[in-house]
């Protein structure tokens, strides 16, 4: 995982990527996307949550999970953020109301 202080979630992304063993053209198809947007999320330091859940399942990997981690790691830090576009108006009230208790549980971490 990137150790800088703000975690960039595309060189994350392209960091297990790059270790799956997929194939560009096999990614964005697990993720119902074309190859070049599969560069451009490489190239992004925010991604859409609905994205992010079909990455997390093509790359068999809990990516909020490691955004989770950093912020622990980082807690001590003066000022750290972390850029999260989200649009949950595509997610079914029950994936909603899990995202909102995680950013919750990232903010009580910020706090402490």
């Amino acid at each position: 995982m990137a150790t800088q202080q703000n975690l960039h979630i595309g060189q994350l992304i392209k960091s297990v990527f790059d270790e799956s063993g997929l194939s560009v053209a096999e990614f964005a198809r697990r993720i119902n996307c074309g190859r070049p947007n599969v560069y451009s999320i490489f190239e992004r330091s925010t991604i859409d949550v609905k994205q992010l859940v079909a990455v997390c399942k093509a790359l068999n990997h809990n990516f909020l999970n490691d955004i989770a981690i950093h912020c622990e790691i980082n807690q001590d830090s003066p000022s750290h953020s972390i850029s999260i576009n989200l649009n949950i108006t595509d997610l079914d009230s029950g994936k909603a109301a899990k995202v909102a208790r995680f950013l919750n549980e990232l903010n009580d971490l910020d706090r402490q």
